[in-house]
């Protein structure tokens, strides 16, 4: 097994240990996972695929050391003592909610960093007075942002299948933006609509239902 583990790659040999269950029901579910690791994915035993998949996710912590450390991880921008099991088991599970929403939709949420980068570029271009369409596209950028922190706290909820797009986002926002960038506001709402009411103004998340 040459390629990193996916998400899918555990979550598929998951499935089909329950599968085996109707061939083999004298095996402990412990057995059936090593079966099942070892016919999907050709690794020894399921403790292999595990140690392979927790490596692939530890590959974006930035670990300081010395005493109280916090572990920062860039991918799902979790922070926690990476010393402590429940913090360690903590951080898996987020880690595994954004692969799973990224392997299925293509599409990572920014992080904070990431979403702040975009923010000041954002509110850089929206505000200069260049050409119209340089200072719709920095509009986006914001609108991104904002986006990228609704899906994420959409995900930690498990409603990101409910979350709107982004196209369906901006027009949702419109509202807001006619008072931030009045002059920018009716350029988006050609583009992508204007759809009132959803989010309360002055907010940027998505209502969790």
């Amino acid at each position: 097994m040459q390629q990193a583990l996916t998400f899918a790659d555990v979550q598929s040999v998951k499935h089909l240990a329950k599968q085996l269950k109707l061939a083999h029901p004298e095996l402990p579910h412990g057995k059936r996972l090593d079966l099942a690791a070892a016919e999907l994915l050709g690794v020894r035993n399921y403790h292999e695929l595990n140690r392979r998949f927790q490596a692939v996710i530890d590959q974006y912590l930035d670990s300081p050391s010395g005493p109280n450390a916090v572990a920062h991880c860039l991918y799902c921008d979790f922070r926690f003592a990476a010393d402590l099991k429940g913090d360690q088991r903590e951080h898996r599970e987020n880690h595994e909610r954004i692969m799973e929403v990224h392997e299925f939709t293509g599409y990572r949420p920014g992080t904070y960093v990431e979403r702040e980068a975009m923010k000041t570029d954002g509110y850089t271009k929206a505000r200069s007075p260049g050409f119209l369409e340089d200072r719709i596209d920095g509009a986006l950028l914001i609108l991104r942002a904002w986006f990228d922190r609704s899906y994420h706290r959409a995900i930690d909820a498990g409603q990101w299948r409910k979350h709107p797009s982004f196209e369906t986002y901006v027009a949702i926002m419109v509202p807001y933006i006619e008072g931030v960038f009045p002059e920018l506001a009716p350029s988006l709402a050609q583009r992508y609509g204007r759809t009132p009411g959803v989010i309360a103004h002055g907010q940027t998340n998505w209502p969790l239902q």
